[in-house]
């Protein structure tokens, strides 16, 4: 995601407007607060950026950069008066002489089609632009999107921690009231709930700048509900190569390559001279003498300077080239890494969800039952309780690798297999 522009959306959040917020965390949303699915956050942010409004004008100027490529040079009307009256021995007007005249360049060598086609590999890098800003602000929000759907995911975490720890805290409670505990369990008991309330309000006020970020990407200061499947996306294992990658950066350098081979044909077509024919009439002093004239200019080395704009422009297309192909290995390597880091992150959640999250619940079963029958002490249901509520961290935790290493890993390689498997 951008820096810049997440740094920016989440700077247009004012933290101290929640702070008022701080009880009642746990409290779940209003169901009459709009839902905002992540199609349509991209959408109205998409709507309200200016970027692809750049961008499109971008591709206008462009267009009618194409449209005067089409044109032929201009024709040239020209008039000279020579011999003007002037005094003493130049003062007799017979000697005037006025010419007019019409002159067209033949253009030559195909020059006109390798400018068309220069113009139209224009309107292609220009477009390029558009996919771009299209890309990065889905990015953006993909992110966003993401990171704020993990924090009420967290919260909500943290607020069913603060009800087992209420509830553990009134039964401790009742044992030292009946003086079968001592009283340092009622205290670390009260320590662990007010910790938890801790742990929601910020979490509670973490997730709503969060969504505030979120929707001024749309301009509004509105409070919005989030959709949570977007954390059980699941990317497919397939192999990655140079082939499978394909980004807007990717097709920007391809497009500049284009233009800068159409600019060695233009370049080439110049080496070929042009020839400007000319036709007109001089009217000689003030009788009706009259005589037709007519004439032909071609440029002379024009070669040599057309060789040198074909190698400067075959160059270019040369560093386009490499640049596009070392950028293909390097989102390759990136694209691999994504991968690992998303099914290693979806191997750790299995093993929580089937082997560790089973038994440390039933380990958490067996020291309350032995507590409330006096075989445990309450440091044994705490300790339980505690390994319990890391490893629901924990797996929240991998949840949020796998999620975002996805988000970068799709736009790589595509959407067709990236949903082959969902967590549950």
């Amino acid at each position: 995601m951008s820096i810049k522009y997440f740094g920016l959306a989440i700077m247009l959040v004012s933290h101290s407007a929640y702070a008022a917020a701080e009880t009642g965390a746990c409290e779940p949303p209003s169901q009459s607060v709009e839902l905002v699915t992540l199609e349509a956050a991209i959408t109205r942010a998409s709507d309200f950026d200016r970027r692809p409004d750049s961008a499109e004008a971008a591709i206008a100027a462009a267009r009618t950069e194409r449209s005067i490529a089409r044109l032929r040079p201009a024709d040239t009307v020209s008039l000279e008066i020579e011999d003007f009256p002037g005094t003493g021995l130049a003062s007799n007007i017979d000697n005037l002489q006025v010419t007019g005249r019409f002159s067209r360049v033949w253009e030559r060598g195909g020059k006109r089609e390798a400018r068309q086609a220069l113009a139209e590999s224009g309107v292609a890098v220009a477009q390029t632009g558009l996919a771009l800003a299209d890309y990065e602000i889905r990015h953006e929000i993909e992110n966003l999107y993401a990171e704020a759907v993990f924090s009420e995911e967290r919260l909500q975490l943290a607020c069913e921690r603060l009800e087992i720890a209420t509830t553990l805290e009134a039964a401790i409670k009742r044992r030292v009231d009946a003086a079968r505990d001592p009283m340092l369990a009622s205290a670390r008991a009260a320590s662990d709930r007010l910790q938890a309330e801790a742990d929601a309000r910020r979490y509670a006020i973490e997730a709503r700048d969060l969504r505030a970020a979120l929707a001024s990407y749309w301009g509004s200061d509105a409070e919005i509900r989030l959709d949570p499947s977007v954390m059980e996306l699941a990317p497919s294992a397939r192999a990655i190569g140079p082939a499978d990658i394909s980004t807007p950066h990717l097709d920007s350098l391809d497009a500049e390559k284009a233009r800068s081979v159409a600019k060695a044909e233009v370049e080439k077509a110049s080496g070929v001279p042009d020839v400007t024919w000319s036709v007109g009439a001089r009217k000689f002093g003030i009788e009706d003498d009259l005589a037709i004239i007519g004439g032909v200019s071609i440029p002379l080395g024009t070669g040599v300077r057309s060789e040198a704009g074909v190698a400067k422009a075959r160059a270019e297309a040369f560093r386009f080239e490499a640049e596009s192909e070392a950028l293909r290995q390097e989102l390759v390597r990136k694209a691999m890494a994504y991968q690992r880091a998303s099914l290693s992150a979806l191997d750790a959640i299995a093993e929580i969800d089937t082997i560790l999250v089973p038994e440390a619940q039933r380990a958490l079963d067996l020291a309350t039952e032995g507590y409330n029958r006096g075989a445990f002490s309450y440091l044994d249901v705490f300790d339980a309780q505690r390994t319990l509520t890391a490893l629901r961290d924990a797996r929240l935790t991998y949840l949020r690798t796998h999620v975002l290493n996805n988000i970068e890993l799709t736009p790589l390689i595509g959407e067709a297999d990236h949903r082959e498997e969902t967590l549950p």
